[in-house]
């Protein structure tokens, strides 16, 4: 069944009700994105600057980490551009809708921290599970020692918790809200920002003639955590499904490519191979989509 205006629905979106006139939303999308650029770009100016200055010839060395993701700096700097999406939001939500950051979390304004924390729990577990048969038969390197990953945990946890919750508040929260308040469409609301959270993915000089397949595998996902904003009426689970699943392939068991560089396990996979590649892709879409029938048929039953 695709996702309505619940009761739920309906009130998380009413705050956008006075301010959702479509012009609006559309100059919202763009401060959005010039904050994302902008930031993103002058933080890759900085820290190739900064590279520069400690050694002649670093900086040249930083553009290629940077374009690549090849180095364990590199990717917290594109976590931390991801980020810069933030200010743009609150931007346009202060000046555009007259509203505020808080209310694209829940109409209470706050973050339902079990509900988070079960959803972080729920991945994690579903992925060691999902992940036997690779480890089984021998499909992951060890990439890090202990020793070299450990010292980089803190500062990756906290920027994949602000990266994570950036991308939600813009695509499930504010794109979210502001579609559906002026469309009742689910096609619009539900479907659009998902399609947008997947062309953020679209990367061919990683992936090569891969790299729509991941933009699919990401509007997949993007649809999952939109239908379950609509039913539950707030981001918390969303917020924790979306960071339990970058912390898993960021910092544990990744897929050789872009933000890899600092996970600890990483399978043995070429991302340019189309047919492996779509196996890999195929076998984890119908994953998601199996557990998340466990859970439409849990929520169902808790009815």
């Amino acid at each position: 069944m695709l996702p309505g205006k619940t009761a739920r629905f309906e009130d998380y979106m009413a705050c956008a009700g006075p301010y959702c006139q479509l012009w609006r939303t559309g100059a919202g999308v763009l401060v959005i994105a010039a904050s994302y650029i902008g930031g993103g770009l002058l933080i890759g100016y900085v820290a190739v600057k900064i590279a520069e200055s400690i050694q002649l010839g670093a900086g040249y060395a930083m553009v290629f980490e940077l374009a690549t993701g090849s180095s364990k700096r590199a990717v917290l700097i594109a976590l931390f551009s991801a980020v810069m999406m933030l200010p743009g939001l609150w931007l346009a939500l202060k000046f555009l809708h007259h509203r505020s950051l808080r209310h694209v979390i829940a109409p209470t304004g706050r973050v339902h921290w079990r509900n988070y924390m079960r959803a972080v729990l729920f991945v994690v577990v579903f992925a060691l599970v999902t992940s036997l048969p690779v480890l089984l038969n021998a499909g992951i390197t060890q990439q890090l020692s202990l020793g070299e990953w450990l010292p980089w945990l803190a500062p990756a946890l906290l920027l994949l918790f602000l990266q994570t919750a950036t991308e939600e508040l813009v695509f499930r929260g504010y794109l979210m809200q502001q579609l559906a308040a002026r469309f009742h469409s689910r096609w619009v609301w539900w479907v659009l920002p998902a399609l947008l959270f997947g062309a953020l993915h679209y990367n061919p000089s990683i992936y090569g003639e891969n790299a729509w397949l991941v933009v699919a595998s990401a509007v997949l996902t993007g649809l999952i955590l939109g239908d379950i904003t609509a039913r539950i009426g707030d981001l918390s689970i969303a917020l924790g499904l979306h960071f339990a699943n970058n912390l898993v392939v960021a910092l544990l068991l990744g897929v050789p490519g872009q933000l890899s560089s600092l996970s600890l396990y990483l399978q043995k996979l070429d991302v340019r191979d189309t047919d492996a590649m779509r196996y890999e892709i195929l076998l984890s879409g119908g994953f998601m989509l199996a557990a998340y029938a466990v859970y439409l048929f849990v929520m169902r039953a808790r009815r």
